[in-house]
């Protein structure tokens, strides 16, 4: 089993609270004992997570799980929060039956386009879901996922540009956006809602996974912006469901629409090229440590990706991103 126990245990006691709290906040409970426990976090802070999580909690009154109706589909229960018993059954049964490897490659196409909704957070919990190998996990976030189902159009013509440069190029056609109150999701609508913005290209012509990996890493290295965050942290959990996609590149660009979106409804920030020394940064050994002794969930979480994308990539960079967190 790739996670404890004791983090079985807890995430068990988890699942009874529903995945978002508030105003449309992601319930990130689960998704922190999976990252602490892979991290090596002890039972006491695995515990203390829990207990400081469940505060704010919630658990609505939803209507009970029930089996889809005749003719019914799982795109018929798209945002109906009341729906969310039955949408969580029925990815559940589709686990039991298949497992989470045939589960991931039926039932991912037809949620890719949205995989930018509710911030990413559909795409990260069902990612740390199969991170656990826990099916309770991976049926939760596809069921988040499917809840939050919302598009963000844009053009899809293609640049004969590097992805590096489309971010900049994109800033400089909106340097002002306008955005109502509301939290990143809110945001990022309203980008698509700027003047001539479907006509506005954003694709580059060639795009990889360590492309957007960079661009991700650095928009948030160079602006320390809590929605660039989720640009890293969703880019790792994008690497992690991309063995299941039938069409990867689609995978690739889809997510690549929701960075750009997300980077433009920061502001857009200037991203600074001006970084502090590498050299001056703590080792991954003591980043860890103080992420397993934090309180907030975007460090333990943001330590976590950096930690397991440095390792893929051999980027050391991601090390001063996991610096940012712990060290402010």
């Amino acid at each position: 089993m790739s996670i404890s126990r004791y983090c079985v245990e807890l995430l068990e006691a988890a699942s009874v609270y529903h995945v978002r709290y508030g105003d449309r906040l992601a319930n990130h409970l689960p998704m922190v004992l999976i990252a602490l426990d892979k991290m090596g976090a002890s039972r006491e802070q695995l515990q203390n997570a829990f207990d400081r999580s469940i505060v704010h909690l919630e658990r609505p009154p939803l209507d009970p799980a029930g089996p889809l109706s005749e003719g019914e589909t799982i795109t018929d229960l798209r945002n109906r929060e009341e729906r969310f018993p039955s949408a969580l059954g029925y990815y559940l049964s589709q686990l039991r039956q298949h497992g989470i490897a045939e589960t991931l490659r039926r039932e991912l196409p037809p949620l890719l386009p949205s995989i930018a909704t509710a911030a990413f957070h559909g795409l990260i919990r069902t990612a740390y879901g199969i991170d656990a190998g826990h099916q309770q996990e991976v049926a939760t976030g596809l069921a988040y996922w499917n809840m939050e189902y919302r598009e963000l159009p844009s053009s899809d013509e293609r640049l004969p540009i590097a992805a590096t440069e489309i971010p900049a190029r994109v800033a400089e056609r909106y340097p002002l956006i306008s955005l109502a109150p509301g939290n990143i999701s809110d945001h990022m609508a309203a980008v698509t809602r700027q003047e001539d913005w479907e006509e506005t290209p954003i694709q580059p012509e060639q795009l990889g996974l360590q492309d957007i990996a960079e661009v991700a890493l650095a928009a948030y290295r160079g602006t320390g912006d809590f929605t660039l965050l989720h640009g890293v942290t969703g880019c790792h959990a994008l690497r992690l469901i991309l063995p299941y996609c039938s069409d990867p590149e689609s995978a690739l660009r889809y997510f690549w629409r929701g960075l750009v979106i997300a980077y433009l409804s920061t502001g857009p920030k200037e991203v600074s090229e001006a970084l502090p020394n590498l050299s001056s940064d703590p080792e991954w050994s003591e980043i860890i440590r103080l992420a397993c002794g934090s309180d907030d969930d975007h460090v333990i979480k943001l330590c976590y990706s950096a930690w397991r994308e440095a390792d893929h990539y051999g980027n050391k960079d991601y090390r001063s991103a996991a610096a940012l967190v712990v060290k402010s």
